[in-house]
């Protein structure tokens, strides 16, 4: 079956960028889940789920860890020093998905 490039990125990259920048506003900058949940779009228990590796996990071939964790690191270091709210994250996320589309050929 043939998935949509979109939809490869939704499944396989986006929830661990997600868990990784939760990982980071919540441990690392203080930030509370709620809040958290709030900013990227999903609920209080997604978090949790993220912080104790539930979930979130990055499908294998599609990207080295290290380099989403680069990315991560960046999103929750803007966040954290108010440079990057709500609205922009959103704008972010895409651009970090259409960057990764063009990387693996998708597009």
């Amino acid at each position: 079956m043939n998935r949509l490039p979109c939809e490869i990125i939704v499944r396989g990259i986006l929830p661990a960028l997600r868990a990784m920048i939760a990982r980071k506003l919540v441990k690392k900058y203080g930030f509370t889940q709620a809040y958290v949940a709030g900013l990227l779009g999903v609920t209080q228990a997604t978090i949790s789920h993220y912080l104790a590796d539930k979930r979130g996990k990055l499908v294998k071939g599609l990207c080295e860890p290290e380099e989403l964790e680069l990315i991560a690191n960046e999103v929750a270091s803007r966040i954290a020093r108010g440079d990057l709210g709500p609205g922009e994250l959103k704008k972010e996320i895409c651009k970090i998905c259409s960057e990764f589309k063009k990387k693996l050929g998708l597009i």
